[in-house]
């Protein structure tokens, strides 16, 4: 997934706070292939911005705090805030990671909003 246009020069970095490091794991935000991603939907383009990870539990499973952008137009952007859990290995699978950004466009489709996904148990 690319990043073109006018969200390469959103300043997404002063939303997104620090890594949250609750049990000695130390994952940043911009090492996950999520961050930085476009998601087409219905509703138009989206940019996928990965600004906080956590580990929740034994077993790889990750909290994510991401914040979606869409452009307007050139000075004006709508946002929304997305939570997140999921299986760190569903990251890095394509075959995984294509059904967890299929459940971000359905989120985005479906909701209005700030809200939290459970995709710990997908796929």
């Amino acid at each position: 997934m690319s990043v073109t246009g006018v969200f390469q020069r959103l300043p997404l970095r002063r939303a997104c706070g620090a890594v949250w490091n609750t049990t000695g794991m130390s994952i940043e935000p911009e090492e996950l292939p999520l961050h930085l991603s476009r998601i087409e939907t219905s509703q138009g383009g989206w940019l996928i911005a990965v600004c906080s990870v956590a580990e929740a539990r034994a077993g790889g499973m990750l909290l994510l705090k991401v914040i979606l952008e869409q452009s307007i137009d050139e000075q004006h952007f709508r946002t929304r805030e997305l939570g997140m859990q999921v299986l760190a290995s569903k990251l890095y699978d394509p075959d995984l990671f294509a059904d967890i950004v299929t459940q971000i466009r359905h989120w985005i489709e479906t909701t209005e909003g700030d809200g939290f996904l459970e995709l710990a148990e997908y796929g």
